[in-house]
């Protein structure tokens, strides 16, 4: 293997190797040292060109990173402790022959999946200072509090792109596709538990967002019953939606029947199953399944919140709730005194390492079928509400001036899909709860509007990532003498939705002339992505030819 890597980096190939093996060193530009750093940090080379899109604090990373002495390579960042870097490259890159090759000191991949899902060694401690086991346990100690405001997994994957550009910059402009839909600069998820509310406070919410060109997901708990006490209510509220019926029969006070939420599904909200698992993971999925579905409520939408947020295992969470067809979770939530800085400090942001969704993997490192959404912005947090909360001690209005910093951070170059947490609860209730939560949701959606971000539920969110995760950019062919880049976009059709697809603005002494879609020319933007400058266009979903020509 040794010798056909080597050949083909000398031949001319482009290779990448993480955390390789000390018989490739010769081609990675380094020698191999012995020794290890781990879990420790990244710090970027502020002289090299690469290292130009990176934030310029360091970045933590999880797992072993090998030590590897510069013999002719080039680094673009340093392994260190959180603030000195040492003289061992974390990234470096290397000409060999008449190839290049690069080297990443530790498992990306790795790194990525431990510290998105948390620290598998932590399962079952409880760790945050609340009672209850939850995601956020494996990260108490684990994540660095002063750090959480940079999405890290996220920039590091941003490298491995203008890694990746560069290394084929003499071959080609590589193109990517944007993060979100269209001319969308990110996404804000707005989701709501809801435990018995009525169909009357569901609806009230629910029209706050419409106000606002939004929609949004309600995780109803539904009251456990019987068999016979369910059918009971189901067959009334068979009737109680019935035209004749429903001003006689209809109750405001009462819960939802199948004909409400068929008509909020019609609008465009998600109303998704909000289980009870504190009997166990098991059976409290079975339990409200039945419910759920025996109310006429289902089929189950694609997408769920735990009551609680409490959580089993490194994945079994997500493994229980795979089998039911759920593909997004969003059980990885802000909230508690695990966010208070040694300092003091309330800190907000992405703990996860990560504003953008994606698959679970399994200890073994199998990808499951189902994303993991982080829930950023959360009421009960922020404001206190009638069974608590209200850690940081703010006003609403502080509390909107955190969503608009968390926005605003994102736009600024921290991309990634926002998602808050509405309890539906406090609506009910009434008094100053309501209003709290009222001021909080309404300064939260206006500031959402103002900067241009779509207000969806999750299950949209969830169906953009997934179209957006089949499609593929292929057939790549640059013609040198023309100076032209053209491919195919294969992609699902989708009514009403686009992808923006985006491709480098400068390659070499070149810069984009010209983009043509399907024959016709497009009008451009331009947004920077990791330190690199894309100009950009939105297509309709589905399958195009598109062409992009240079020049000096």
């Amino acid at each position: 293997a040794v010798e056909r890597l080597t050949a083909y980096v000398a031949q001319g190939g482009r290779l990448v190797a993480f955390q390789p093996e000390a018989a490739l060193a010769e081609i990675l530009g380094v020698q191999p040292a012995g020794g290890q750093l781990t879990d420790a940090y990244l710090h970027r080379d502020p002289d090299h060109k690469l290292a130009q899109g990176l934030p310029a604090v360091s970045l933590q990373f999880h797992g072993p990173a090998s030590l590897y002495p510069l013999a002719g390579a080039q680094a673009v960042a340093w392994l260190g402790d959180r603030s000195t870097p040492s003289r061992f490259p974390a990234v470096a890159v290397h000409a060999y022959g008449r190839g290049r090759a690069a080297l990443w000191a530790y498992d990306l991949a790795r790194s990525v999946a431990l510290t998105r899902q948390g620290n598998p060694d932590w399962v079952g401690q409880e760790r945050d200072g609340r009672e209850g086991l939850r995601a956020q346990d494996m990260f108490v100690g684990w994540m660095d509090l002063e750090r959480i405001a940079i999405p890290q997994a996220d920039e590091q994957l941003r490298l491995l792109t203008r890694l990746m550009t560069d290394l084929l910059a003499e071959a080609l402009p590589l193109p990517r596709l944007w993060y979100f839909p269209g001319a969308a600069p990110g996404v804000f998820v707005a989701t709501g538990d809801s435990h018995q509310n009525p169909a009357a406070t569901i609806e009230t919410v629910l029209q706050q967002m419409e106000q606002r060109g939004g929609r949004m997901t309600v995780y109803y708990a539904p009251l456990l019953t019987s068999d016979l006490r369910r059918a009971a209510r189901r067959g009334w509220n068979i009737l109680a939606d019935l035209p004749g019926l429903r001003e006689t029969l209809n109750n405001p006070g009462a819960a939802p029947t199948a004909g409400h939420v068929a008509g909020w599904s019609q609008r465009g909200h998600e109303f998704g199953v909000h289980p009870y698992v504190e009997e166990g993971l098991e059976a409290g999925w079975q339990v409200y399944w039945r419910e759920f579905t025996g109310m006429g409520y289902g089929p189950l939408p694609p997408t769920t919140r735990t009551h609680r947020i409490l959580w089993t295992g490194w994945v079994e969470t997500a493994l229980v709730q795979a089998t039911y067809g759920i593909r997004m979770n969003l059980d990885y939530y802000h909230n508690g005194p695990a966010f208070q800085a040694p300092g003091g400090e309330w800190v907000f942001g992405h703990y996860t390492g990560s504003g953008l969704p994606l698959k679970f993997v399994d200890p073994a490192g199998r990808v499951l079928n189902i994303y993991q959404q982080l829930t950023q912005l959360v009421d009960e947090h922020l404001l206190t509400v009638p069974w608590g909360g209200g850690w940081p001690g703010i006003s609403p209005d502080e509390a909107v001036g955190v969503s608009r910093r968390l926005m605003d951070e994102s736009l600024a170059g921290a991309h990634g899909a926002l998602a808050a947490q509405f309890h539906l609860d406090p609506f009910l209730i009434g008094g100053q709860y309501a209003a709290d939560a009222g001021r909080w949701l309404a300064g939260t959606l206006d500031a959402a509007a103002e900067r241009g971000l779509p207000i969806w539920p999750a299950q949209d969110w969830l169906r953009f990532t997934e179209l957006r995760h089949d499609a593929g950019l292929v057939d790549l062919r640059w013609e040198a003498a023309a100076r032209a880049l053209s491919f195919r976009l294969e992609a699902a059709a989708a009514p009403g939705v686009e992808l923006a697809v985006m491709l480098p603005r400068d390659h070499g002494a070149l810069r984009l002339d010209r983009l043509e879609v399907d024959g016709q020319a497009v009008t451009t933007g331009e947004r920077t992505v990791g330190g690199v400058r894309y100009a950009w266009a939105a297509l309709a979903a589905g399958p195009h030819r598109v062409s992009a020509f240079y020049a000096a």
